[in-house]
């Protein structure tokens, strides 16, 4: 039977004493002997102890984990706390980062947008002007080929006087002897009736009908309109047409020889 009694060595200058396996654990050796604080000779008597009382050994084992859960916390903590404060500060920054550039890239966006809408709007504009400009230039250029050619000594001008039911009704026709070019002015026509239009017709000298023109409602007075040319007629006239009735009329005319 194994005694509850050990003769430890000298220890610090201390004759040897016997000691107990609660004065081992009360006085501190197991502490000294997790933390390397004891001789070659202590350490020994200690593992001797613990290998003989497994009080002593689980004595050693809590005071090893107190020992190394205090040395990890102590460790471990201001690292992970420095490890986790890094990462929320370059998570800010990568928010802040983003949210620049997403502000910068809805600014650039809104910018592009804008200017595009104002060019869309400047061309546009632009167009319409220059179709103004054509429009102007061409009606300019189609009075002054009007006035060039109704005031030609080639022009003849032939007055288409109204018939029998309708003695009032008068048109001009501006005829170019040589390339035919002809233009109708309505002087005084009568109004016409829905669906109606005047039509002008040239007699040739062969007697064969040729339709030349037409003149839709509403009828514009002292206004020229553009006929197709003819070189050679006997006679001009100007008829209304009644499509619902298919019937036609003679309203005014005038002979080669008038």
């Amino acid at each position: 039977m194994v005694n509850n009694f050990t003769v430890f060595p000298f220890i610090n200058g201390i004759n040897p004493r016997e000691l107990t396996k609660k004065e081992i654990i009360e006085q501190g050796w197991v502490e000294k002997y997790v933390l390397g604080l004891t001789s070659e000779e202590e350490s020994s008597e200690v593992e001797r102890l613990a290998y003989l009382y497994p009080e002593v050994q689980e004595n050693i084992n809590e005071k090893r984990n107190q020992i190394c859960g205090t040395f990890n916390r102590s460790l471990t903590q201001p690292a992970l706390r420095y490890s986790l404060m890094n990462k929320r500060k370059m998570m800010i920054l990568t928010v802040a980062v983003v949210s620049l550039f997403s502000l910068g890239f809805c600014f650039l966006a809104r910018e592009h947008f804008s200017l595009k809408a104002i060019y869309s709007e400047q061309n546009r504009q632009l167009l319409q002007e220059q179709a103004k400009v054509t429009q102007l230039a061409s009606i300019a250029q189609f009075s002054s080929d009007r006035s060039t050619f109704m005031h030609s000594p080639d022009t003849r001008r032939i007055k288409l006087k109204g018939g029998t039911n309708y003695p009032e009704a008068e048109a001009m026709i501006f005829h170019s002897e040589k390339t035919g070019k002809m233009m109708l002015r309505v002087i005084d026509l009568p109004e016409l009736e829905k669906g109606q239009h005047y039509g002008v017709w040239a007699i040739q000298p062969d007697k064969k009908e040729l339709f030349i023109g037409q003149v839709e409602a509403p009828v514009r007075f002292d206004s020229l309109y553009t006929l197709d040319p003819v070189l050679a007629w006997s006679s001009l006239q100007l008829k209304i047409n009644d499509p619902s009735s298919n019937n036609s009329e003679t309203v005014c005319l005038a002979t080669a020889d008038h």
